[in-house]
């Protein structure tokens, strides 16, 4: 039976990745709750394939949730940019399946907005969708994930995570202090 669920929540994962929504609902239309210094980090295993999601309100990232208005806050948002791109070192797969970064895509509508739109903000709740795309040597010997993301981004207090593999799936929630995920 759970073998036979990997391929269906593989397939979601990768349609999720493709059709990112910003309007606070998941891929399935439900509402998600936007809350500070939480994330959502769904992870699926398949081979030798390593697949993560992170949904993020921005103020945990961040410390704020518009298009940055000062020098500041522009140097915050490069930064946050910057160690979401070097993903291998906010995720770090088990070290004998010898994984390495594929591809990383960061999705922030409120960041990205034209100058124009950005200065018609509110204070509206805004969230960060990131796909990264790991390729293992030795799928076998992945057994988990330490996720790094409290150490470069202090304001995130836990990370509701989910992941599929071959071997079912699961659900935990990550602190600083539990931040290894394994399956």
């Amino acid at each position: 039976m759970k073998t036979a669920l990997l391929p269906v929540a593989l397939v979601w994962l990768i349609a999720a990745s493709a059709h990112a929504q910003h309007d606070h609902k998941n891929d399935h239309g439900h509402q998600h709750a936007h809350v500070h210094g939480v994330a959502k980090l769904e992870v699926a295993v398949d081979g030798g394939n390593l697949s993560l999601r992170l949904e993020s309100p921005l103020e945990g990232l961040l410390g704020f949730e518009h298009a940055p208005r000062n020098d500041q806050e522009r140097a915050a948002e490069a930064e946050m940019r910057r160690k979401l791109a070097d993903a291998g070192k906010l995720f770090a797969p088990t070290t004998a399946a010898q994984c390495s970064l594929k591809s990383a895509r960061i999705d922030a509508p409120t960041l990205d907005a034209k100058p124009a739109a950005a200065a018609k903000q509110t204070n509206a709740h805004a969230d960060l969708d990131a796909d990264f795309l790991f390729a293992c040597a030795q799928p076998a010997r992945l057994t988990g994930i330490d996720v790094r993301l409290f150490q470069a981004f202090p304001n995130l207090r836990r990370v509701e995570a989910e992941v599929v593999s071959e071997k079912g799936q699961k659900a935990v929630r990550l602190s600083s202090k539990m931040r290894f995920l394994s399956w």
